[in-house]
């Protein structure tokens, strides 16, 4: 089969994020909100239906995913952007921290068969909630407006895959914990397995699965372990997922942090961004833009994507070796046995071992 690409991009990519705004109605603690520098703002919604097009049009991605910093659903004009989405046909993931789907924008999605949804929950009990810094939001009030959305956009009858996201501390990130305070979410196997039992409890209640299949989906959680990325689905479309907390390139480290003198990235291999002013950045991690190959007002899609920067780039990983300084400190260390093993770390578990860290389980059937 012919390879196809984009500029230096070979496509289809998994996904795109577009961010149609970096404002967020939580402070979560864990999150880089509190370390950008960028000032906050909403993309306009005619660059959102021209990227949208765009990237569409030009089979850039299998799906495209509101999705970066902030909370889509705040933008002013959110529906309007996706009422375009979905009239091109396009495969929309839009990923929520759910504040408002127990509000009037739960409502109105309910009416929106979107290809993906992206709860993220993060915190999954009441102590661990007051991380998210929620304002008036209580714990029991918000997942209350999740878990009715949840069953209200089930009987609409939608084939959206849907993600509850769940957050693991297994291993401890000093750098952001000696800045903002502890972090303790998902930090053993058997409080993974306990709040697994728990989440898939709610959503058997919802489901009115009983007997001995619940018995035996949830049997299977036993068989769960905290130190991979877990995605289990729960039920047919409908998974929870874990993943490791991360520090988004030592956006909290005020310590000197060495170069990575090697390393491997996703970013424009699986996926790119675009930020709500029209940056293109590498990844999804890059919270601030630093890594803006150029603007979209300034110049198409395929020219960013073509530049000789992002070759250089792109060649650089596939050699192991990061180019840009960005994505040299994201991957870098502060420690010189960490400099020196976790260059080889990253390498072995993104392109070696990935399949042993990623754990995807099925524990549930019709």
């Amino acid at each position: 089969m012919t390879k196809q690409f984009f500029g230096h991009i070979k496509i289809p990519l998994q996904r795109v994020h577009i961010e149609l705004t970096n404002i967020c109605d939580f402070n979560c603690r864990f999150c880089p909100k509190s370390q950008m520098t960028r000032p906050f703002g909403y993309m306009a919604p005619d660059l959102a239906k021209r990227l949208i097009s765009e990237v569409w049009d030009n089979g850039l991605c299998e799906k495209i995913t509101f999705h970066v910093m902030g909370e889509p659903t705040l933008h002013p004009d959110f529906f309007d952007i996706l009422d375009h989405a979905q009239t091109k046909g396009v495969n929309v993931g839009l990923t929520t921290n759910g504040s408002g789907l127990g509000g009037p924008i739960g409502d109105r999605l309910l009416d929106y068969p979107l290809y993906q949804l992206d709860i993220s929950i993060q915190t999954p009990d009441k102590a661990s909630f007051a991380l998210r810094r929620a304002g008036s939001l209580s714990f029991e009030r918000y997942i209350e407006g999740v878990l009715n959305f949840f069953s209200s956009y089930l009987g609409k009858g939608h084939s959206t895959l849907i993600k509850f996201r769940f957050m693991n501390t297994r291993i401890p990130k000093k750098g952001l914990e000696r800045k903002k305070g502890p972090v303790r979410l998902i930090s053993s196997t058997s409080e993974l397995r306990d709040i697994f039992r728990f989440w898939a409890g709610k959503i058997y209640d919802i489901l009115s699965v009983d007997g001995d299949k619940r018995t035996a989906a949830l049997s299977k959680i036993n068989g769960l372990v905290s130190y991979k990325w877990n995605v289990v689905e729960v039920y047919p479309n409908v998974s929870f997922e874990t993943y490791m907390l991360n520090e988004w390139g030592h956006a909290f480290d005020d310590a000197e942090v060495r170069d990575a003198w090697a390393g491997y990235c996703f970013g424009m291999r699986d996926h790119f961004s675009v930020l709500y002013n029209g940056d293109v950045t590498l990844c999804c991690i890059d919270y601030d833009g630093k890594t803006a190959m150029g603007n979209v007002d300034d110049y198409s899609l395929e020219q960013i994507l073509s530049s000789d920067r992002l070759g250089r780039i792109i060649d650089g990983f596939k050699r192991l070796r990061p180019v840009h300084p960005y994505c040299k400190r994201c991957l870098g260390s502060r420690t010189m046995i960490s400099w020196l093993l976790k260059p080889i770390g990253s390498v072995l578990a993104l392109k070696v071992f990935r399949p042993f860290f990623y754990k995807r389980t099925k524990i549930f059937k019709l």
